[in-house]
């Protein structure tokens, strides 16, 4: 063992990779396997003082997404799907529902530029709460709040030392914390949390104190990819090698610019199709995009790239408008 390395998962879920010891800490920090480099403040320095080529466009092309307002979830049927903005879904798998990364309005200091398409109090009868990671444009504290009060049998899942931060909050939340290739079972649900290339952070002082990743969302015969908050690296590949390849991959496409800022953090609409073809997956869906303004490109810059990089590249995807239901079905054998 690397001195002061030590590894760390819960004992009390299944591990599916059988030579995976653990999430490793350097000093009780959590690191990426890959691209370990993190911009300080001189590089955040020079990414707001660099000239941005599309900033007069950010400024004179209107964002106006087409939005389906979801007025109850009484007409949801069966396995179902809702982009809600950014990260934030709504899912209706093997008799469960599921919100992931939910965030209701704006958050500090960055506010929502598309609406978010139903009343937060429809989401009744959640059954799991998925939150990939501690940033504020995934892990909301008034989101849950509302979320819980109308859902206090609702169960958390989330990397390790995220469950401890939301408890603080919410003492009375069941919770499961996780390591990565490490699995939930309930009931014909499968759910994994899964590596992704990013990273932690909600105060000064607690950089990599708590763990990120994707979600392997599985039930009915079919299997959702849910990549989080991700730069492109080899975890991507590996994905079928323990799930087969998957049904649906939702990736994230925005927050891409410049690259050489966000390239380890953030896919670009190019990479998320890329890693949609390493895991040979059926339809990809489109996310991290439209909703906060939070890097260089316009607001519809992202889905744009990715639907004629799709195109070109034959790849098939849907990119649903804010609200709308998707029904769920196996797209692989």
């Amino acid at each position: 063992m690397v001195q002061g390395i030590t590894f760390m998962k819960n004992d009390s879920l299944t591990t599916i990779h059988p030579q995976w010891r653990g999430n490793p800490l350097a000093k009780g920090r959590f690191f990426n396997r890959q691209h370990h480099h993190r911009h300080g403040v001189i590089g955040i320095m020079k990414w707001r003082l660099s000239p941005n080529p599309q900033r007069k466009e950010k400024r004179t092309v209107k964002w106006d997404p087409t939005v389906h307002y979801l007025s109850s979830l009484d007409g949801i049927k069966g396995d179902s799907l809702v982009w809600l903005g950014h990260n934030s879904f709504f899912m209706q798998l093997a008799g469960k529902r599921i919100m992931l990364d939910p965030v209701f309005g704006s958050i500090p200091f960055v506010k929502r530029e598309s609406p978010f398409p139903a009343n937060p109090n429809i989401f009744t009868n959640i059954d799991y709460l998925l939150i990939s990671h501690d940033h504020f444009d995934h892990l909301n504290r008034n989101s849950v709040r509302v979320l819980f009060k109308n859902n206090p049998k609702m169960k958390l899942f989330c990397g390790i030392g995220t469950g401890a931060l939301i408890k603080k909050w919410f003492p009375e939340m069941d919770v499961v914390e996780s390591g990565w290739y490490q699995q939930l079972q309930d009931d014909g649900l499968k759910l994994t949390f899964l590596p992704a290339q990013h990273w932690s952070k909600r105060s000064i002082k607690d950089g990599g104190k708590r763990l990120w990743g994707a979600f392997m969302v599985q039930g009915d015969g079919m299997s959702i990819y849910y990549s989080g908050d991700t730069g492109y690296a080899n975890h991507f590949s590996e994905i079928p090698d323990f799930f087969g390849e998957p049904d649906y991959a939702l990736l994230g496409i925005g927050a891409y610019k410049p690259r050489w800022f966000m390239r380890p953090n953030h896919i670009s609409p190019c990479d998320s199709l890329t890693a949609s073809e390493e895991m040979g997956a059926g339809i990809t869906i489109p996310m991290h995009y439209g909703t906060f303004d939070l890097s260089d490109e316009p607001l519809h810059d992202p889905p744009q790239v990715f639907a004629r990089e799709a195109t070109r590249r034959g790849i098939k995807v849907q990119i649903p408008a804010l609200g709308e239901v998707v029904q769920l079905k196996k797209n692989k054998s």
